[in-house]
Parts: structure tokens; C-alpha cells; sequence
């Protein structure tokens, strides 16, 4: 696969930059999509505007080096990818997805979290997250689970042919300046605030999810509740 030089999300070194799928590949990433960017959907001036890039690789950005692409692959994203698939199993073998939804799984509750906050370091091209050495130092460190307070991460339900991936972004919210950022991937939405509400109150708070130790087995039941994100902008749901 491809490269490019750059400073890794993570680690901050300059080097040759990886491919990181966004969500990771086996979580059902691992069909060409159709990408716009800001220039594609809010510039009227740019020769792109209305238009889409064809990523091949699936979703996903060049933000982290060969090791570190490597190390979160190993330690987080194959639990990751189970969890969504226990997610997909559920959703196969139900008659329609309710507005609220209560679903079990066996996972391991760490390391999912560690994967959700990898990928908004992924995505965040601001400096905001991955500046913040507590952050990404949860990320190096397998067995570190100091997720800093101010950092609250949600999780929902969704399916749509259409997904998000919005870096750190300060948004109006309620007639206050929030501090957010957004992925969505079938079949779920991922959600960060920092020192922020979430924009919805139906969203799930996984933050307690640091609670456990690394490669920690649970079963725990979880409340899901669906928001349909077929428009382009974050946090707004029909």
C-alpha cells in the first residue's frame, strides 16, 4: 500500500505515513467509497465542488506511521471489529431497528474505547487532540487507561448510505461554542466532546469503558438508540 511522509498522529515523528482505515478494515471497511471534503460540499468556487474522490482502500486518512498503524492494529482493532460485529449480527436478525435498542455483547470494553479514541486522533488534522500528551499517550501505552475527564465519547446507532468523518470542530450548540467530533460507519455513530455536552441526549456515554483493564472480558447489555445522519453536517440527525 501506498505513502507518504508526514508527522504521525501518535507518536509526532516524521516519517513515511501509513494508510489507517477509518474504522478499521475488518469492521466492514473494505469497500471502495466515494469521499467529499469541505472544498466538495461548501466551496462554490473550487473545480471539485459537487463533485467525489474514489478511495479504493475503503474509508480512511495517512496520519500514522508503519509501528504505530501496526501496535493499535494489534491491540485494539481486531476487539474493535468484533464489537461491531456482534452489532451487525444483532441488527441481521431483527425484524427492524427500533428507536431504542438493547443489545448484548461480549467484548472487551477497554480496548473498543482505546480503538473509538484512536480513530478521532486519526481524523483530527487541528493539532487539538494530538497535542494533548495524556491523550495519545492512552493510545501508546496498552495498558494505560487515564482517559483525561474532560474527554466524553458516545455511541449510537445508525445506518445510512452516507458516512461522517468530522475532525475537532467548534460548533454552536444550544447557544454555546462546543468543542466536538463525529464518525459515522454503519452500524454505528461515534461521538467526542471535550469540556462539551453531546448535541443529542439519547447518545450512549461509553466514557466508563476506561474503567477496565486492558484485554478485560465483560458481558454487559448495552442501550442503543438509533438517529438517522443522512444529512452532511455534524451532530444534526433527522
Amino acid at each position: 500500500m501506498k505513502s507518504k511522509k508526514g508527522n504521525c498522529h501518535l507518536c509526532g515523528e516524521f516519517k513515511e505515513l501509513t494508510f489507517e482505515h477509518i474504522p478499521p478494515k475488518a469492521a466492514f471497511n473494505d469497500n471502495p467509497i466515494l469521499i467529499q471534503k469541505h472544498e466538495h460540499l461548501f466551496d462554490e468556487k473550487s473545480y471539485v465542488y459537487g463533485k467525489s474522490i474514489r478511495s479504493n482502500n475503503g474509508s480512511g486518512s495517512y496520519c500514522f506511521c508503519k509501528s504505530c498503524n501496526n501496535n493499535t492494529g494489534t491491540w485494539y482493532a481486531r476487539d474493535f471489529s468484533e464489537f461491531v460485529g456482534q452489532a451487525y449480527n444483532h441488527f441481521n436478525n431483527v425484524e427492524k431497528i427500533n428507536r431504542a435498542n438493547l443489545i448484548e455483547f461480549n467484548f472487551k470494553p477497554l480496548n473498543v474505547l482505546k480503538q473509538i479514541v484512536t480513530m478521532f486522533l486519526a481524523i483530527d488534522h487541528s493539532d487539538f487532540l494530538k497535542n494533548d500528551k495524556e491523550l495519545v499517550n492512552l493510545i501508546l501505552e496498552k495498558n494505560n487507561n487515564s482517559l483525561p475527564e474532560k474527554y466524553q465519547v458516545y455511541l449510537y446507532n445508525t445506518i445510512s448510505i452516507h458516512k461522517r468523518l468530522y475532525g475537532i470542530q467548534w460548533n454552536n450548540f444550544n447557544g454555546s461554542m462546543n468543542t466536538h467530533s463525529e464518525i459515522t460507519f454503519n452500524p454505528f455513530g461515534y461521538f467526542l466532546t471535550v469540556d462539551s455536552p453531546p448535541p443529542i441526549e439519547t447518545m450512549t456515554n461509553i466514557t466508563d469503558f476506561k474503567k477496565f483493564q486492558f484485554n478485560e472480558q465483560k458481558n454487559f447489555i448495552i442501550p442503543l438508540f438509533y438517529l438517522k445522519t443522512d444529512n452532511m453536517f455534524l451532530g444534526h440527525y433527522e
